[in-house]
């Protein structure tokens, strides 16, 4: 049941999108700046820089769960405008600052303003949007996560090479995004929980949950692998220094391949998903996965590892839609801020994950190569259960009903 009181218009949309793409800006937007961060802080170790980088998501996986609680019991606008408000002040506020742990305790705030960003826009959307509509715009908020992290590479990098206080300015787009929710936006209506004594109240759905928040977790970890290490095996690739001795240009070349795929496949998702069962289309990830470490793995050449990271890209424009529809689909809409702060955790454990099970796999294999197929044959096994799946809903109903198309 949508709000009576308030439709979704095409400004929304676009609001919720940008909002979508402030998601993945705890790491991206000041990466670029890290070097230089490094140089302002000399007696801190390369340890204490790094957590620039992983405190936002560490205080998302702390937080997203209780802000989505937060959100289903005060108002999921509420929080989205008091989250982004935290977001801007928090990211910019390295512009001003000039000691590192005033600057990493203003991080872990930037990550709980980001974890509410991620529960309410991830729950909004089903809320505004039903059938074929929804999953077109759960197709869109995948494609603007991955947009996002282009541009937001491209300007910190600018803004980086002015100052590295600069870079922290691109968190002021902030102010613009408020405006435009304060503006398009209002608390959709939704239905009470059941009470009567004849009916059996809606709960939320944990274990069905749990599934999900699993594949999210492994596919995540799975991706996560390609911005940690992928750097690594271009610079032992001789193949990869045609655009000089610094790799740096030809692996951030071909990141950017993968982003521009995955975008795509974003925007391709709404025609996807009503033409398969979610365990096809959750194979068809996995296997993209594991053919693209596969790939990675034995490359000879930038033709190969082109052809890798668009599978890749493919797997993970598949996989983030995909799961916040799985979402959408088995929660009453009462609960959806929480089903999503867990996906906002599992999101980031997921990132936390890849870096601890990089460890052991590197330290028994004797290349990166050996590494990315190992990676790649995981991606294989973890298609296994849902190739099962996919089988054994095979003569069954569709899960979901397109029913009629709302337009946007």
């Amino acid at each position: 049941m949508i709000s009576r009181t308030f439709q979704p218009t095409k400004w929304t949309l676009l609001f919720l999108l940008l909002s979508a793409m402030m998601i993945l800006m705890g790491g991206a937007a000041v990466a670029p700046a890290l070097p230089f961060i490094s140089e302002a802080f000399s007696d801190a170790s390369d340890s204490v820089i790094s957590l620039i980088i992983t405190l936002p998501a560490l205080a998302i996986a702390l937080t997203g769960i209780f802000l989505g609680a937060l959100s289903d019991k005060i108002g999921k606008i509420k929080v989205l405008i008091v989250s982004i408000a935290i977001f801007t002040i928090a990211g910019s506020s390295g512009y001003y600052l000039d000691n590192i742990y005033a600057l990493l305790a203003d991080r872990f705030f930037l990550g709980i303003g980001i974890a509410g960003i991620t529960c309410t826009t991830s729950s909004l959307i089903p809320c505004y949007y039903e059938g074929i509509t929804r999953a077109r715009v759960l197709g869109y908020q995948a494609a603007a996560m991955g947009f996002g992290v282009l541009v937001l590479e491209m300007s910190g990098g600018w803004l980086a090479g002015i100052s590295w206080h600069a870079a922290f300015l691109i968190y002021l787009v902030g102010i613009v995004i408020l405006a435009g929710v304060l503006l398009t936006m209002k608390e959709p209506v939704l239905p009470k929980i059941m009470r009567d004594k004849d009916e059996s109240p809606e709960q939320f759905p944990t274990a069905p949950l749990l599934m999900a928040y699993i594949t999210l977790f492994l596919g995540n970890m799975l991706f996560f692998l390609m911005p940690v290490k992928f750097p690594y095996l271009i610079a032992t690739m001789d193949v990869a220094r045609i655009l000089g001795e610094n790799t740096a240009l030809t692996s951030g070349l071909f990141l950017g391949i993968m982003g521009c795929a995955s975008s795509l496949m974003g925007l391709a998702y709404g025609r996807i998903v009503w033409r398969f069962h979610r365990n096809t289309i959750l194979t068809a990830t996995f296997v993209f996965f594991g053919l693209g470490y596969c790939l990675l793995g034995l490359a000879s050449s930038l033709v190969v590892v082109g052809i890798a990271v668009v599978c890749v890209g493919i797997a993970e424009g598949i996989l983030m839609p995909t799961i916040l529809a799985w979402i959408a689909t088995i929660t009453p809409k009462q609960f959806l801020g929480r089903a999503s702060g867990g996906f906002s955790v599992f999101l980031n454990l997921g990132q936390f994950a890849s870096t601890l099970a990089i460890v052991p796999v590197i330290a028994i294999a004797s290349t990166y190569g050996i590494m990315f197929v190992t990676f790649g044959c995981a991606g294989f096994l973890l298609a296994v259960p849902f190739v099962f799946g996919t089988l054994k809903q095979k003569y069954a109903l569709p899960e979901i009903n397109p029913g009629s198309k709302q337009e946007i």
